[in-house]
């Protein structure tokens, strides 16, 4: 867990995309074919990939590393219905690796009986280069600061303190919402 890993999801293409992309997906790489524009990922997840397999092999280890103390990302970027929603939030038939990761998180917590944890949650978004709180809605366009004592934060920013894995989808449901 010691470097960045850059992986695709490639969803399923309607009859239409399929018949028009240009892209070819080969092993860990995308190109046109007969061009020499080629892109190399870590790893490519196939259109027929389900969220758990993706939790498994990108996200687990990074949730594993932070509850020993280590700082973790998963960041899903891509443009508007690439599947962004699908991968990170899921459904009710199939959780999105957040789900997945909050779940495997409190699991552990609840094993662990020689450690005390106290987790903290905040929901916020980025559009357009504005963070917007979405715990709190009407905290709006937040800044972003920095501070010997705390590192790097977002000022302003509700934080709520959890104690299970539902309390953590009901925050989130809850800033949907707004």
């Amino acid at each position: 867990m010691e470097r960045i890993h850059v992986s695709v999801r490639a969803r399923p293409l309607s009859a239409d995309e399929a018949e028009s992309s240009p892209w070819c997906i080969l092993g860990n790489s995308i190109s046109i074919p007969n061009h020499t524009t080629k892109f190399e990922f870590d790893r490519i997840f196939g259109e027929n990939c389900k969220n758990n397999e993706v939790y498994n092999v990108r996200v687990q280890d990074i949730v594993s590393a932070a509850i020993h103390g280590f700082n973790g990302t998963v960041f899903a970027y891509g443009q508007t219905n690439s599947g962004k929603t699908h991968t990170m939030r899921g459904s009710r038939t199939e959780p999105g690796v957040i789900c997945l990761a909050v779940r495997d998180l409190f699991d552990v917590i609840q094993q662990d009986m020689n450690r005390e944890f106290l987790l903290r949650m905040s929901y916020m978004e980025i559009y357009n280069e504005e963070i917007n709180d979405l715990l709190a809605p009407e905290h709006r366009k937040l800044q972003i600061h920095e501070s010997v004592e705390r590192g790097i934060f977002v000022a302003g920013l509700r934080e709520e303190i959890v104690i299970s894995a539902e309390q953590v989808i009901q925050l989130m449901e809850f800033g949907e919402c707004k």
